[in-house]
């Protein structure tokens, strides 16, 4: 018979999937998707003054949720999960350090009574990004298409290469919904609709795949709020 996973690591499985439960992380990557599809747009397009100001601004508006993203999730937990279902440890990838994945580890001897379970996750990490690693690599390779190939349908088949790479990248980890991944088409075929030049198709399937993200964080957060309402305080 395998062996079981270990206690820390199931406690570390249970984290992530908490972590994305609530449907915030979702809107956070949809929102910061809208900001820089907006601001690649109006960058590469002859625009007034007021739009290459508000470009500028949605851009800096991006680069503060990618630097601030485990900060601002964590003060909207602190808001809206938190009192509902109680407080979990972040994932490691949302912190900066984490308690399994610091320098100590390097110093855990065989006698370590916890050193398998620190192994396990160290192994399970490492398989875990370096196959997120390829499907945003992949991911991103299949994105040329959209600027190189003039074709209308090349968008189509983009949004379905992208959709089945990002479902074959983050099927184990059950992170991203089956809504965003049947999305990549749809997208897709939209931006072709479009009849666009090549640096507007980037920009759109951008907007477009934020717009994904968005509508299911909000789906999720709505769905969360639903099963989980906050406990009535007994009137003394």
């Amino acid at each position: 018979m395998a062996n079981s996973p270990s206690p820390v690591f199931l406690a570390e499985k249970r984290s992530w999937s908490y972590w994305f439960a609530d449907g915030l992380p979702q809107l956070l990557i949809g929102v910061s998707a809208i900001l820089f599809g907006f601001y690649f747009i109006s960058m590469m397009t002859s625009a007034s003054t007021g739009l290459v100001v508000l470009s500028f601004v949605a851009f800096g508006a991006y680069l503060l949720i990618q630097i601030r993203a485990p900060q601002i999730l964590e003060w909207l937990k602190a808001r809206i999960t938190y009192p509902r279902t109680g407080y979990a440890a972040s994932p490691y990838f949302a912190t900066k350090k984490s308690v399994y994945c610091d320098a100590n580890l390097n110093l855990t001897t065989v006698q370590d009574p916890n050193a398998p379970a620190i192994a396990e996750i160290k192994r399970v990490r490492r398989a875990r990004n370096l196959r997120l690693s390829r499907t945003y690599i992949l991911m991103a390779l299949a994105s040329l298409g959209l600027w190189f190939v003039h074709a209308p349908w090349i968008c189509t088949l983009t949004g379905i290469v992208m959709g089945i790479i990002l479902w074959m990248g983050t099927r184990a980890d059950k992170s991203v919904s089956l809504l965003v991944i049947l999305g990549f088409p749809v997208v897709g075929f939209s931006v072709g609709a479009l009849q666009l030049a090549p640096h507007a198709r980037v920009g759109s399937f951008i907007l477009g795949v934020g717009l994904l993200f968005l509508l299911d964080g909000l789906l999720s957060l709505a769905l969360y709020l639903r099963r989980n309402p906050v406990a009535s305080v007994p009137v003394k």
